[in-house]
């Protein structure tokens, strides 16, 4: 990478865009330097780095100030003007300070600017919604495989830069990562990347300054509510992605949603809809339509035929359950719409398999399913229950669904009552665990769920999550579905601030053979 000095971010506060930041105070300064790396996390500074100390939800970057500077800070950018204190130890140690606002765009702006810009140089596309991102993501990305065409991912589950393939943080990182992981995507010769973009990422700007060529909508249901407050600030969250698509870019949408149509109303791109079980497959309103009927499921896998402007297409996949339909029109209708032959994104489909922690099934010694499943939403449990009820259904087995899950500490209360109902309304027995507690009391979250069990008796308690995926086993009988929800790919339950190894499919596999 060429060097990059402090001089060359100075002069990003000058031009027109700068507006937005409005007027920065350059408390001290300091001499040019080149600069050697850029974070927010003091934890991470070195010599010759450049510390934004940003005021977060939970705590004040400028309180590491003087910490940044020890470890090598040559500049500290911040946004609050308790940063001010700082002005005595910035000028005896030569070092930049630069109170603005909006510091998140910044940070967004200075990112792109050190390492060249690369999402100019790649063809990005957004994938946002509440549930389907990763395997939308994974699909649009094997499609892009199966045609030879370099293409990089940002996911909860993965980082896959061409270069090499990481375990993922965050389902979006922070600005600085994620230039940096584009930045290693256009070394490697990738021509595309497809990101799952979060509803934080877009209010905090993590994404900001990315053209992308592509948007695609999923759902929205409730999540993430104790950071939006109310579904209206969630969805406004979602909707800035399409707002700020051009003219040339594609937007497509679930028509299937009750915000799949108003989620594209603002934007400038070319709109596509995908929906199931409709009589024509043709246009609605004048736009491109992509429909799926004819739906079949087995615990193997899926088929339906796609009607695309009335034309007929057979499609079958390893993946199941209806909410995998919805994934497959997202990520077919997509590349379909960026030029690429329809039937060879079809051919493709055939050989994707199941994204790691996404309803993945296990046989067991008795001839029952363990299924591992990341849904931890009130939906996305729904879904995943009625998927395995459809396919007990449609393979005329008169089996049960067994519901193991909990919900995560520290974040939206809200949905915990909510999933309660539904896993007792929808399974036909449920055991009610924990999943990760964080700071919380297991107990405490689980009296939360009962809430919404409270008429039903269809359920027992079991916080400890080893021993209830062991009970679970020992009560299915052949046929039986024993969905395990919550953690999907995770590998770890993380209590009182630490990270303890637990992999939900491990501990199915010791006990599958324990038991047999």
């Amino acid at each position: 990478m060429k060097q990059y000095n402090f001089s060359n971010l100075l002069k990003l506060l000058d031009t027109d865009e700068s507006k937005i930041f409005h007027t920065p105070e350059i408390v001290c300064k300091g001499d040019d330097f080149a600069i050697e790396g850029i974070t927010y996390d003091s934890r991470k500074v070195e010599k010759n780095f450049v510390f934004f100390a940003i005021v977060g939800y939970k705590d004040d970057g400028s309180s590491y100030i003087a910490d940044a500077i020890n470890k090598g800070a040559l500049a500290v950018i911040s946004d609050s003007d308790k940063s001010i204190i700082y002005k005595e130890i910035c000028a005896k140690n030569n070092v930049w300070l630069i109170i603005l606002k909006n510091i998140r765009k910044f940070l967004a702006v200075v990112s792109g600017d050190y390492f060249g810009f690369p999402s100019k140089k790649l063809k990005m596309l957004g994938v946002t919604g509440t549930n389907g991102k990763t395997t939308i993501s994974y699909l649009i990305k094997h499609m892009f495989d199966y045609l030879n065409i370099n293409c990089g991912l940002i996911g909860t589950v993965d980082y896959i830069t061409g270069k090499e393939k990481k375990v993922a943080s965050l389902t979006t990182p922070d600005s600085v990562d994620i230039q940096s992981m584009l930045s290693e995507m256009v070394e490697s010769g990738c021509k595309y990347c497809v990101m799952e973009v979060s509803s934080i990422a877009l209010i905090l700007d993590r994404v900001y300054g990315i053209n992308y060529s592509a948007g695609v909508f999923s759902n929205l249901t409730s999540e993430h509510l104790d950071l939006h407050i109310n579904m209206d600030n969630y969805f406004e969250a979602k909707k800035i992605l399409f707002d700020n698509l051009g003219s040339d870019s594609v937007a497509v949408s679930n028509l299937d949603d009750e915000y799949g149509e108003r989620i594209l109303s603002s934007t400038k791109a070319r709109k596509i809809y995908y929906k199931l079980d409709n009589d024509s497959g043709e246009k609605y309103k004048g736009i491109p339509l992509y429909v799926a009927r004819n739906v079949k499921y087995s615990i193997e896998g899926l088929e339906f035929d796609l009607i695309y402007y009335n034309n007929r297409y057979k499609i079958t996949s390893k993946l199941t359950g209806r909410f995998n339909i919805y994934n497959i029109l997202a990520a077919l209708s997509c590349v379909s719409e960026l030029g690429f032959p329809l039937g060879d994104l079809i051919d493709s489909i055939k050989s994707f398999t199941p994204v790691n922690g996404r309803f993945n099934p296990i046989k067991l010694y008795n001839g029952a399913y363990a299924i591992i499943d990341y849904s931890h939403t009130s939906d996305s449990l729904k879904n995943a229950i009625l998927a395995a009820k459809e396919i007990l259904k449609m393979s005329n087995l008169n089996s049960r669904v067994i519901t193991i899950f909990g919900c995560g500490g520290n974040k939206d209360r809200t949905k915990r009552p909510v999933m309660g109902k539904f896993a007792a309304e929808y399974s036909d027995y449920c055991i009610v665990t924990s999943d990760n507690p964080r700071y919380e009391d297991p107990y405490d979250i689980i009296k939360e769920i009962l809430v919404g069990m409270k008429d039903k008796s269809n359920y027992e308690v079991e916080e400890n999550r080893e021993k209830a995926i062991k009970r679970g086993i020992e009560i299915s009988k052949e046929n039986d579905l024993i969905l395990i929800c919550g953690k999907g790919h995770e590998n770890y339950q993380e209590i009182k601030g630490v990270r303890y190894h637990f992999d939900d499919r491990e501990i199915v596999e010791k006990y599958n053979s324990m038991l047999q």
